[in-house]
């Protein structure tokens, strides 16, 4: 690596020392270690580590937050007889769900992109976000990542790209040591520049969409280049990492993708080990498979948030379908193993330019839009939309008219959008509904 980008790595690392020190305070090295330790030891102190945290969320939660006090009746009920917590809960008792213990003030809004339906607006808090932090810092490093050293991230969260805010962007950008690829307009162009710049820059690990990474892989097989940069790892989130996927960017660039799976609600939920097995995150996340047996028979996914006190989040029905495996895993971490994982996946869309557009640019049209219940959007060829639509008494032409236009701006100005109401999305075989398809293959012309 050039001097320049070594002195680069440096400064990032001071950089990271200085932001931990001032978030999370002067001793997050001892913090980090600790989880270090705990995340390593054996499972019946991780299991011991996780019923003292779970109790304590549950009398939190029974004392201070007007929805649980109601549901629970007791400050220490078994956990397997409190009701899910549904989307639907949070839609309707949003300020019930809040602990009274916290002021309006100490509230941090957040919101789902909607993969699961219409976009969901919660509340999380600082402490939640320091321990998530903390977390990620631990199993990033099995992929090879450390604080200040150089990254690809392939992404495209709209939201944090703003006009306004721009300019944050490219500075926390510049002292993470981060070169960011826009996952949601991928052209050749855009990845050229990617694949150039990182010939100079030099990452030592890739964070990408798995749609996004799979696109990013078969640019370069296909313009048959050659990365003169040594990857340690590719971490993968967000979405379902198909097989296909893995195997043309671990072929590409000669090294392991690391699934990590997390939801925005609740954080980091597992990652692979070097193994290739799923670790389940029992520091934050206490996980169960509403299943009558979750080793045999995949059921939904329930998890009960560990640090998130200002909106507890408990047995919350996240959306995907899992089992679990009892088996002892040859790296030697004794966190439990999430065996398989089963509908997360956003598709990806393509213009008649060969642009492709990231399925997560249309659910995040549907931010701040309340009249709109449920959505799909399907491309069945590169010049017609069907757009599906539940939608309440709120609706209005004016919302029609800006979903289609947000549709064409990206896809094209003379592509038909049709819309069509409908009273329900039905679900598809994986048992959740898909809200981007996209019928066009590669080369199509249609």
């Amino acid at each position: 690596m050039p001097i320049r980008y070594s002195a680069k790595t440096l400064f990032s690392k001071a950089a990271w020392h200085a932001y931990n020190t001032y978030r999370k305070g002067v001793h997050y090295h001892s913090q980090l270690s600790q989880i270090t330790e705990l995340l390593n030891s054996s499972r019946e102190s991780i299991e011991a580590f996780q019923r003292v945290r779970l109790a304590k969320l549950l009398r939190h939660a029974y004392h201070t937050t007007p929805y649980y006090r109601e549901l629970l009746k007791t400050e220490s009920p078994d956990i397997s007889q409190i009701p899910p917590l549904e989307k639907r809960n949070i839609r309707d008792d949003l300020e019930h769900l809040c602990s009274e213990s916290f002021t309006r003030e100490h509230r941090i809004k957040n919101a789902t992109g909607g993969s699961t339906g219409a976009p969901l607006t919660f509340y999380q808090d600082r402490g939640y976000w320091n321990q998530r932090n903390l977390s990620v810092y631990y199993f990033d490093r099995w992929a090879g990542w450390d604080l200040g050293d150089p990254q690809l991230v392939i992404w495209g969260a709209q939201a944090d790209l703003k006009a306004d805010e721009h300019w944050k962007h490219r500075l926390n950008n510049f002292w993470r040591n981060q070169y960011w690829l826009d996952g949601f307009h991928l052209t050749e162009e855009t990845m050229q520049e990617a694949y150039d710049r990182m010939d100079k820059y030099h990452p030592q690990t890739i964070l990408s969409y798995p749609s996004s990474l799979y696109q990013f892989a078969k640019f370069i097989y296909e313009k048959g280049l050659t990365p003169k940069w040594r990857l340690k790892g590719i971490i993968s989130s967000a979405e379902m990492l198909h097989p296909h996927y893995r195997d043309l960017a671990e072929a590409v660039f000669d090294t392991k993708v690391y699934n990590r799976y997390g939801g925005r609600e609740v954080g980091l939920i597992a990652m692979e080990c070097t193994e290739g097995r799923m670790h389940i995150n029992c520091r934050d996340t206490y996980l169960e498979i509403d299943s009558p047996n979750p080793y045999t028979q995949p059921g939904e996914i329930l998890i009960t948030q560990l640090n998130n006190y200002v909106m507890p989040f408990i047995r919350y029905r996240i959306g995907d379908i899992g089992i679990l495996s009892d088996e002892v895993c040859p790296c030697g971490n004794a966190l439990p193993i999430l065996e398989d994982l089963l509908g997360r996946t956003t598709a990806t869309f393509r213009t008649r330019t060969g642009m492709l557009v990231h399925g997560g640019y249309f659910t995040q049209q549907f931010y701040d839009i309340g009249d709109v219940n449920q959505f799909q959007i399907i491309q069945e060829t590169l010049k017609h939309c069907v757009l599906k639509l539940v939608v309440n008494e709120r609706w209005t032409d004016t919302t029609r008219r800006y979903l289609v236009q947000s549709i064409q701006n990206v896809l094209g100005g003379d592509v038909v959008v049709t819309v069509e109401f409908v009273d329900e999305i039905p679900l598809s075989a994986s048992g959740k509904r898909q809200f981007t398809i996209s019928k066009v293959t590669t080369g199509s012309d249609d």
